[in-house]
């Protein structure tokens, strides 16, 4: 009988344990948390703008490029068959010029993207750690990997306005 009323307050002990530990288990949204923070959205912001005039200047020289084609051959007819390949041959060329740096500018964009993204995650995980050891906090999961969570454990927009406050401005390089 002794042995039974140990194991059932063992078993209430253990129970209170777990209660206590889930308030050490927080989550956080890094999606929200990237977007919503000021170093974040600037990242995003430049990043969108260099897109964006890249984009503009290829379409430019695509622009470019379709009226040489037109004029070459609207004038099919006119000009002798050598001159008329030796010009698409130097507008295949063009092309082909085109398409390597269309295609070195996307792979450099993407590399600044991803060192400057990687750079603000390193400064942003600094201050989840720092947050984490001051609110003794023992387990800090991904919001996309929660099914459901009470909104009380989100722990995003605090961890938003530290960032705010720390990280004054993100600038790419």
């Amino acid at each position: 009988m002794k042995k039974l009323i140990l194991i059932y307050i063992l078993f209430l002990f253990s129970l209170f344990n777990l209660a206590n530990a889930d308030s050490d288990i927080v989550y956080i949204d890094m999606e929200k948390v990237i977007s919503v923070s000021l170093p974040g959205s600037s990242i995003l912001k430049q990043l969108s703008d260099l897109k964006k005039k890249d984009t503009d200047y290829f379409k430019n020289i695509e622009k470019n490029i379709k009226k040489k084609e037109k004029k070459i051959i609207s004038q099919k007819n006119i000009i002798s068959e050598i001159d008329f390949n030796s010009s698409i041959d130097k507008l295949k060329i063009e092309i082909n010029d085109y398409n390597t740096a269309r295609s070195k500018t996307i792979d450099d964009f993407n590399k600044l993207k991803l060192v400057n993204t990687n750079k603000l995650l390193k400064m942003i995980n600094q201050i989840i750690t720092n947050f984490s050891k001051k609110k003794s906090l023992s387990l800090i999961l991904h919001k996309k990997n929660l099914v459901t969570g009470k909104t009380e454990l989100d722990i995003s927009d605090d961890i938003i306005k530290i960032i705010n406050s720390e990280i004054k401005e993100f600038k790419i390089k």
